[in-house]
């Protein structure tokens, strides 16, 4: 029996790379070199909450947050974090 609400990812590498490009662009308009380290500040969560994202879809209370840090608009935000996801 299939649990109602789970998460899979379809393309991991991509998914990955999504997220990598999101705190790229972050540290890259913050002056910065890390952009998860970037947001673990902003946000006050820990940077280990943030590095999980490659593993996990980016939770939706963040994205107004990255898209102001990162220059990206809110749908591109929603794109990256959920392309790659569906429910099974």
């Amino acid at each position: 029996m299939m649990t109602v609400g789970r998460l899979k990812c379809v393309n991991p590498k991509s998914h990955r790379r999504g997220v990598q490009k999101l705190l790229n662009a972050i540290a890259e308009k913050s002056g910065k070199s890390r952009g998860d380290i970037v947001i673990a500040y902003e946000e006050d969560v820990s940077v280990y909450a943030v590095r999980v994202w490659f593993t996990r879809p980016i939770p939706p209370k963040h994205w107004k947050l990255l898209s102001e840090k990162s220059g990206l608009g809110i749908e591109e935000i929603k794109e990256i974090a959920r392309r790659h996801w569906v429910g099974i």
